[in-house]
């Protein structure tokens, strides 16, 4: 994985090629083991500052933590790779999914969304769809709001 060079000039086209490289490499990753860890990566007005493994924390404090540290770090965005399940909009029906989304100070809102389809035992991964921040909900939205 080659991570995109930061340019300060235009912070959110180098956020949106860092989730469209994040994209491919969730992808690949999720396809050669299964499953996929849940990680954040936190940017600066500057790029990457970190990048935070998540393990053993509940949601609503996950989002605690993550607000907590982009005030304190003057946090530009945040991009989220998490697996998750998603109701499909006309019936009850529930698929599981592969999420790579990316949230920033000023407005870019957006996410890639994989369907987990199974093969077998195999799990395999549909198209990422492309999903604009208004049409998304939950608790990573709007952070910066």
């Amino acid at each position: 994985m080659q991570a995109p060079e930061w340019n300060g000039q235009d912070k959110a086209g180098s956020l949106t090629q860092w989730i469209e490289m994040l994209n491919v490499e969730a992808r690949r990753q999720f396809l050669e083991a299964g499953t996929h860890v849940e990680l954040f990566f936190l940017f600066n007005e500057e790029g990457i500052m970190e990048v935070i493994p998540i393990a053993g924390m509940e949601k609503d404090e996950i989002v605690r933590e993550l607000k907590k540290r982009l005030t304190e770090r003057d946090g530009y965005a945040f991009i989220h790779i998490s697996e998750g399940t998603m109701r499909h909009m006309d019936t009850a029906d529930q698929a599981d999914m592969l999420l790579v989304h990316a949230e920033s100070r000023d407005g870019l809102s957006v996410a890639w969304c994989s369907t987990v389809a199974m093969q077998g035992e195999k799990k395999l991964l549909l198209d990422a769809v492309k999903i604009d921040g208004e049409k998304l909900e939950g608790r990573f939205v709007h952070v910066f709001q």
